[in-house]
């Protein structure tokens, strides 16, 4: 997650950065939009990226378990 949010602070940061490296007078940015938002995305981000693992990594199993019944049923009963 750590690298999740560091990738999208730096994704919705990056213009304002070098926009005050240009001219330090430049407003700032609220802390909400340079922040908040980018580690809100980046929790939500890593929070559906680890449940889609979770459910590919259950129907690969279930798929696998379901493989190797059918191949049992059709293969593995012929004495």
């Amino acid at each position: 997650m750590a690298i999740n949010s560091i990738i999208f602070l730096l994704i919705f940061n990056w213009s304002y950065i070098q926009k005050r490296r240009v001219d330090p007078n430049y407003p700032p940015k609220p802390i909400a939009q340079s922040i908040l938002f980018p580690l809100g995305l980046a929790v939500a981000f890593t929070m559906l990226v680890d449940a889609y693992r979770g459910v590919m990594y259950y129907q690969l199993i279930m798929f696998l378990l379901v493989a190797a019944l059918l191949f049992w049923m059709f293969y593995g009963k012929k004495s």
